[in-house]
């Protein structure tokens, strides 16, 4: 089966301005990470005030949009750094990567602020993190955007502002992935891990997942690095940090006992 991807990427057009869908998913995305905090919050779940809680979401937001929009012409994009495109932030282009280093500045500042540790603040934020990214995946979607490489068949997804190949919906494929790992990382929750574990599950999973996709299912349109897609070659670290820290949580644990 063959379907053409003519989604309109703008969700309402005023006239003055256009909302594009991209941003709807990321506003859905922020407002379900709010809600999901307060309740954490309201039943006691984690020792935060209502106000570090705005502090904490704004300061997610924030590093998300700057880091991910500078991490993405900075890894993808160096030479279009200083174009005006880099504010033109509705076209979509975000680099989970960059994201990612923003959203740990902005815990690590809040941390110190707070006096609080590191990994008490980033296990609660990064099953935020895992939803997020898959909004922002579906946005990628609407807007024909970060491909997948052809399926080499009679069955797929064509992308009209691309080309009239069928390819894969790659941008489907890590939504859903995102989406099983925000899973597992709220089951793991429920069971009261070790600080840290949290964190370093979610780059485990989460390096070894982007790995996987760029490798045999998305269309490696930023080039090559070592003969691997750049996105793969960014991930994959994260798969063994989060390996190397589990294992050192753990460790840790057992000489304690």
């Amino acid at each position: 089966m063959i379907w053409t991807d003519n989604l309109n990427p703008i969700a309402l057009d005023l006239g003055f301005a256009q909302i594009r869908w991209y941003g709807v998913f990321y506003l859905i995305a922020f407002l379900l990470g709010f809600f999901w905090l307060k309740l954490l919050v309201k039943k006691k779940l984690v020792s935060f005030s209502a106000k570090q809680i705005d502090d904490l979401l704004f300061g997610m937001i924030l590093g998300v949009i700057l880091g991910g929009r500078i991490g993405y012409f900075l890894l993808y994009k160096p030479t279009q750094f200083f174009s005006p495109e880099l504010f033109e932030i509705w076209h979509g282009g975000m680099s989970f990567h960059g994201g990612l280093l923003g959203v740990l500045v902005a815990i690590f500042w809040l941390a110190r602020k707070w006096q609080k540790s590191f990994f008490e603040i980033s296990d609660i934020v990064v099953i935020l993190a895992a939803v997020g990214i898959a909004f922002g995946r579906l946005g990628n979607f609407v807007n024909g955007e970060l491909v997948g490489r052809p399926t080499g068949g009679d069955w797929g997804v064509i992308f009209p502002n691309f080309d009239a190949t069928p390819r894969f919906p790659s941008q489907l494929f890590e939504a859903a992935k995102n989406l099983g790992i925000a899973g597992l990382l709220l089951l793991i929750f429920r069971t009261k891990p070790r600080r840290g574990i949290l964190s370093f599950a979610f780059l485990t999973f989460y390096g070894l997942g982007r790995t996987l996709v760029e490798i045999f299912w998305r269309e490696p349109l930023d080039g090559f690095i070592f003969g691997l897609p750049k996105g793969a070659v960014y991930s994959l670290p994260l798969f063994f940090i989060g390996i190397s820290g589990i294992i050192w949580l753990l460790f840790k644990s057992e000489r304690r006992a």
